[in-house]
This record gives C-alpha cells, structure tokens and sequence, in this order.
C-alpha cells in the first residue's frame, strides 16, 4: 500500500479546509497513493488550541463530506478524513473513512478524550477495524495514540498491519520545534510513535497540522520502530511512503495474555 500523509495548515473557515482537502487529494493522487489521511478533526479544524475554529452545522458538515466523498471517486483514492460531528449530545471528534469508490466505509469516533477537551467534545462508543484492498488498519485519534496505547492494540490484535493517528501538537502562537527527529530534549510525542510501532509490530502513521511551533513531525513508523520517513517541521506538504506490509507481522501485539495478569 501506498499512503499520503497530508501536512495541512490550520484552516481558517470551512470553505479553505474543504479546499485544502482537494488539493491534498489531487496531489495524492497524482502520486498513485492508495489511502489519504489527514490531521485531527480537519473539517473544520480542531478545537481547544488556541485556533478560530467557526462552528458548523450538521448540514454544513454533510454538505462538505459529500464533496470530498465525490473527489475521492473521481480520483479513486482512499481518504481517512477526521472531522467533528455535531448531534443533540454535543459534538464527536471522528474519522471518516471513505473508498475509492466514494462510499463511506466506516466511522471511528474518538472514546478516549483529554480533559482539556472536556465540553468541546463529547466521547463516542466502540473501535473498529476497516479494510481496504485486503489491508486491515486502525484509526486512534490525537491523545488516544499518545495516552491510551490500548487503542493501537487493539487494532494490531484485530489484523490491522497499520494504525493511522490524526493528531495535533504545537502552537501558532508560542512554543519551540524540536531540533531533529525524536530529540531528546523534545516533547515525548515522537517516542511514544516508536512505542506505538514496535510493542506492537505493526506501522503507525502520524499525521499532525503544520504550526510555527511544531512539537511533532507527521511520520511513518516501521514495525521495527524505525522512522522511516517524517515530514519537515512547520512545512505543508504531502508525506507519500510505500508499506512492506508484510513486515507488519503484529506478532508483540498477539503475544498480549491479559489471561495471565
């Protein structure tokens, strides 16, 4: 499988992130990408940093999904789209994942919410494993791939060669960007990447906003735990990484025995 990691600045009303969605699928797929996946919550944008994030209705929201569904069509590309739900409990932090073909294969909600996040979003029930062209992979959003390694295994327990992670770290306003990749003075989130990949042998692509202030680069992480490719930081851009997928042998993961605990 051959996968785009989209680099995407922080939109600033619906109307420029749907069209950033666009572009990012055109040049995706351009390059023969397989599968798309965009940052956290990118239709409209993620809440709670310090972003203008307008506040969309439903029908709005619809309207966009139906566009970006039609692109992928068109262009026969797989798209993991994170996006926020509003409904009469409040608004879900989802994913999307929609096939070439346009349809929507499945919908992963995020279960596992900061506490930051409390009264900006409202959590949603279950996990899901979705397959596209024989390849099974999982979706863990933001803090559940940082916080709540349980999530990615429990993809890699379910099949999944590759758990893709929408996310978010860094500022517009004020912070540092790390010196190099996985720097030792640099915030945790490139470690953990490495922890997520190897204690479960399985890939773990992560896919974070471009910001002024970048604590983590979108990256793609071997089973082995070896970066295998970042984007730079602060930069838009499109990642593209071709998969061995059978080096995803998810063997730490099946050799979990709660039963012993």
């Amino acid at each position: 499988m051959r996968i785009g990691l989209a680099t995407a600045p922080v939109p600033t009303n619906l109307d420029r992130a749907v069209s950033t969605i666009l572009e990012f699928i055109g040049q995706a797929a351009s390059f023969d990408v397989d599968l798309i996946c965009f940052p956290a919550a990118y239709l409209p944008g993620l809440r709670g940093r310090k972003f203008s994030i307008p506040l969309c209705e439903q029908e709005q929201l619809s309207d966009a999904l139906e566009t970006i569904r039609r692109e992928a069509a068109d262009r026969h590309i797989g798209v993991i789209l994170p996006m926020e739900w509003p409904s009469g409990g409040g608004r879900y932090n989802l994913v999307q994942v929609i096939s070439p073909e346009g349809d929507i294969i499945g919908t992963q909600y995020k279960i596992q919410l900061d506490p930051g996040e409390e009264g900006l979003y409202v959590p949603g029930k279950g996990r899901r494993i979705f397959e596209m062209d024989g390849v099974r992979f999982g979706v863990v959003i933001c803090e559940e791939g940082w916080k709540y390694p349980e999530t990615v295994r429990w993809a890699a327990r379910r099949g999944a060669s590759i758990v893709f992670h929408p996310q978010c770290t860094g500022s517009n306003v004020a912070g540092r960007a790390p010196r190099q990749w996985c720097d030792p003075d640099g915030p945790y989130y490139e470690k953990a990447m490495v922890c997520r990949s190897v204690e479960n042998g399985i890939y773990f692509a992560s896919v974070n906003y471009s910001l002024a202030f970048q604590e983590s680069a979108t990256s793609v992480i071997a089973p082995d735990g070896s970066c295998l490719a970042h984007h730079p930081y602060g930069e838009s851009g499109l990642l593209i990484q071709q998969l061995e997928l059978e080096l995803a042998d998810g063997r730490a993961a099946e050799r979990f025995a709660p039963e012993r605990y």
